[in-house]
């Protein structure tokens, strides 16, 4: 443009002969509407320009929206329609779960209801027979015959001059009914005309059928394990009467000294069942046996409880509860107890190498804390392993806690500071002071099933067994209800909220296997080092 305007400057004063000032003014207004002219021209083609990028950006923005609604129509439709859509096809899934509980429920009930038919069936049934020893064959009496009527088939011990019979009495006749010698039989079976006077025995064959019933009878004593009758009392019984179903006799019909029978002390030894224990201990028939204890209503393994059983030398299994009283009576439990505790401790190394949270329940008697000779090595023992304090927990029954005293007190403090807790086991009295208990270290409970659900009566004074388990809670204490047998004991378990259950329903105890415990088979008492 400047060049323009300069060029038309030239021209108009060499062409036209125009004035320079002239020329110059009017190339100078030429340039300027030139460049007016550009600006307009610029300026109109960058709003056109400006005005179709706007054109375009609304095209694209109405699209935009177009979009947007068509994406808001179909989330309000799948707000609308997917409710429905699922609840229509979750509702006939929760029908079925809905019946499939209900089956559930009502199977659980008949199977109570099974279970207490047979209940029924067998308490209408006659109990079965308690095993005794054989009866050595006895002549039916003869009532026309004259003299002793009652007299055996084989004769019986001679009865001394000087022992008068006792006498007859539906009480004395009921505990000697199967030791009474003949003389004896023929008083009690005779009325008062006949003489007390014993008859006069005879000899010869008789007396040879005598010694061979007597020594037959001496090798069934033996065997198992009747202590023999003492000289001047009646004949030993034909078979092994058990406290509980031996009547017993006042003093009064016993008035002839010497024939008056000894007042029980105390437990009597049982030799056969202690020789069995210590060849079972010392041949190392000894095995350790598991059960779980579940959680409800998951059913999931929480804990395990260990048993001792004994193995005779026929390998029939002995269960704790028949063999621990013969054991404490002779002394031997501390050793039970410590192999108990060193097989224990095998089982909780291999089962906290997997599950860092199980916890193994150790039965001790108490009759161990106060033995000289091995618990110092006991304690030892265990103070040595109090890593596995929070794993390894030490049962004691509830007879044995109330009859501890300061002895066993202070030993079980000992395994308190050495970090172990403890379990109190068979309660039947709900009314002992689980609050001193849970301070020297009790935190857990054991409680009969048919207590808590009130099938058993308890002492429970005014804890209502169903409110036993929020007590112990109360203390930092965790029930555990065990001899859970039946479906229909789970069901009323379950009304009451319990958390942990124990019981052969479950799983019965089993034996460990063998791999788990490897190394010294069978420890003898543990001592200390000084010891």
């Amino acid at each position: 443009m400047a060049i323009i305007a300069l060029s038309s400057a030239t021209v108009l004063i060499f062409q036209f002969g125009r004035p320079f000032g002239e020329a110059v003014s009017l190339s100078l207004a030429l340039m300027c509407t030139m460049i007016l002219i550009h600006l307009l021209i610029s300026r109109a083609r960058d709003r056109g320009a400006v005005s179709e990028a706007v054109d375009r950006l609304e095209d694209r923005m109405a699209d935009i929206d177009e979009d947007v609604g068509n994406l808001e129509g179909r989330l309000t439709g799948m707000e609308h329609t997917m409710p429905r859509k699922t609840r229509a096809e979750m509702d006939p899934l929760f029908a079925e779960v809905e019946v499939l509980g209900t089956l559930v429920k009502q199977m659980a009930e008949a199977m109570s209801d099974l279970e207490t038919r047979v209940e029924d069936q067998q308490a209408l049934s006659p109990p079965p027979r308690a095993p005794s020893l054989p009866h050595y064959p006895q002549t039916q009496p003869d009532p026309n015959a004259h003299g002793f009527a009652h007299q055996p088939a084989f004769a019986a011990p001679a009865v001394p001059p000087h022992a008068a019979p006792p006498p007859a009495g539906p009480q004395h006749a009921s505990v000697h009914a199967n030791t009474q010698h003949p003389g004896q039989q023929q008083v009690l079976g005779q009325g008062p005309e006949v003489s007390a006077e014993p008859p006069h025995w005879n000899h010869g064959p008789e007396q040879a059928r005598e010694s061979a019933a007597q020594a037959n009878m001496e090798a069934w004593d033996r065997k198992y394990g009747v202590a023999p009758a003492a000289a001047g009392s009646a004949a030993a019984p034909f078979f092994q009467e058990t406290a509980a179903s031996r009547p017993t006799a006042p003093e009064d019909d016993f008035p002839f000294g010497d024939a008056a029978p000894a007042a029980p002390e105390g437990p009597k030894p049982n030799l056969a069942m202690r020789e069995m224990i210590t060849s079972a201990l010392n041949a190392n028939r000894v095995e350790l046996f598991l059960q779980p204890i579940v959680t409800l209503p998951q059913r999931q393994v929480k804990y395990y409880e260990a048993f001792t059983r004994l193995r005779d030398a026929e390998g029939n299994a002995v269960e704790a509860s028949v063999f621990l009283p013969e054991a404490v009576l002779s002394g031997q439990i501390a050793r039970i107890d410590n192999l108990l505790l060193y097989r224990s401790l095998q089982v909780i190394k291999r089962l906290t190498s997997r599950n860092r949270n199980a916890i193994l329940f150790c039965n001790i008697s108490s009759a161990s804390l106060v033995d000289e000779a091995s618990f110092p090595g006991f304690l030892e023992f265990v103070q040595s392993n109090r890593a596995y304090a929070d794993v390894l927990v030490f049962e004691f029954s509830q007879a044995d806690i109330a009859n501890m005293g300061g002895l066993e007190l202070e030993s079980l403090n000992a395994l308190y500071d050495a970090g172990f807790r403890f379990s109190i086991d068979r309660i039947s009295d709900m009314k002992m002071d689980f609050n001193s208990l849970a301070g020297r270290g009790f935190k857990f409970a054991k409680l009969h099933g048919d207590y808590l659900i009130g099938r058993r009566e308890a002492n429970h004074g005014h804890i209502h067994p169903s409110d036993f388990g929020d007590l112990l809670q109360r203390y930092g204490m965790e029930l555990i209800t065990d001899h859970v047998e039946t479906e229909s004991q789970v069901l009323e378990l379950l009304d009451y909220d319990v958390k942990f259950a124990q019981g052969n329903l479950f799983s019965p105890p089993r034996p460990v296997r063998a791999e788990v415990l490897q190394g010294p088979s069978a420890p003898g008492p543990m001592r200390t080092a000084a010891g």
